[in-house]
């Protein structure tokens, strides 16, 4: 089966096997319906089955790194990878190299783009270190080989702008859209924690950003738990009020990228090309921000409201994972834990790879 016959807009229309860990990170989750007419919602998912992180390749699946171009998934939103997409920079960094770039998606979150990868039709992708934990604690065989420290005011916690929750301790007996395992979930737990809450006394109704937005909307969820596009588009366009954001309930998210292990092993200077164009474009945005948002909004139909409010929270460029990085995350993984989001703590060493030594 071919890559395009796998993927359409972004979405997974193959089957994976499952295993038995609770993780509900690797697939989409319930459907509006059943979201909204449940109280606390609890998602009966499963992990898609694949070998420990140290593995090349996964059970049963061919080798990713046997094509002559490069599979990346892109995650819907703003970011390095398209622009590279659309100013072609990648293709023409690698054309020396005879390598080839085939974009994949847009996917509405890492969830999806990662059940590609464990099915080996995924070389690359991109999204938050939460995400990545929870998809290291399923055995997904990918390698972080870059970070990108997340700004802090561009995700967050929304209500309704009408809506008579003022503080983190009203959204007690609440309902509030997150996607499990990720952004969504860690920035409504982090919240929760500084007002003293405990996150058992919120209705969590679990959908991924795409599907979250209309119901949102429509006023069948008290609050949202988001960020990126979606984030700036309920601020902006419904007029949602910001109940707080990412740095006031001081979140260690941050972005991570990631490659196959086996493509690594097969093709360590492509990564390393494919991460110098990713810094090339976040550095390109830092000093271009109006033209960069203007790229994006017409890439995501975003009014120039949105553009403007996205503008001002330009997130800086990748760097090479180290010691701070690895103890960032592990601190994230940690809490994860101790609130049973994951069911156990990944080794995070095992996980990530020094670009700077491919």
């Amino acid at each position: 089966m071919k890559d395009k016959d796998i993927f359409e807009n972004g979405l997974l229309n193959y089957r994976i096997k499952r295993r038995s860990l609770p993780t509900a990170l690797f697939f989409l989750t319930s459907a509006i319906t059943v979201a909204c007419n449940s109280g606390s919602t609890k998602t009966s998912n499963s992990a898609s089955q694949s070998p420990e992180a140290n593995s090349s390749t996964p059970a049963n699946v061919a080798d990713t790194s046997a094509g002559t171009k490069a599979r990346i998934a892109i995650i819907r939103g703003p970011g390095p990878y398209y622009l590279a997409k659309v100013k072609g920079s990648l293709e023409k960094y690698l054309e020396p190299k005879k390598y080839g770039v085939q974009w994949l998606g847009p996917f509405p979150a890492f969830a999806p783009a990662v059940e590609g990868l464990n099915a080996g039709s995924i070389d690359f992708t991109g999204g938050s270190t939460t995400a990545a934990i929870s998809a290291m604690a399923g055995g997904s065989p990918f390698k972080i080989f870059g970070y990108q420290v997340s700004g802090k005011d561009g995700s967050g916690i929304l209500v309704p702008k009408n809506s008579s929750i003022k503080t983190l301790k009203d959204l007690v007996g609440k309902k509030v859209l997150v996607n499990r395992g990720g952004t969504g979930e860690y920035l409504l737990a982090k919240g929760l924690e500084k007002a003293g809450v405990s996150i058992d006394k919120v209705q969590r109704v679990y959908l991924g950003p795409a599907d979250a937005a209309p119901v949102f909307a429509s006023g069948k969820a008290d609050a949202w738990a988001v960020w990126g596009t979606f984030f700036a588009n309920a601020a902006v366009k419904d007029g949602a009020r910001i109940l707080a954001t990412a740095g006031e309930i001081e979140s260690e998210n941050d972005g991570i990228y990631i490659v196959h292990n086996a493509f690594l092993e097969k093709h360590p200077d492509v990564v390393k090309a494919v991460y110098d164009v990713l810094v090339q474009e976040s550095k390109w945005v830092l000093s271009n921000a109006p033209e960069a948002m203007q790229v994006y909004g017409k890439e995501f139909k975003l009014s120039e409201g949105v553009q403007k409010f996205m503008s001002e929270r330009v997130e800086g460029a990748p760097t090479p994972v180290g010691a701070a990085e690895i103890e960032k995350m592990n601190r994230v993984s940690d809490w994860f834990f101790k609130l049973g989001i994951i069911p156990k703590k990944p080794n995070i060493e095992n996980f990530v790879v020094d670009v700077t030594k491919l």
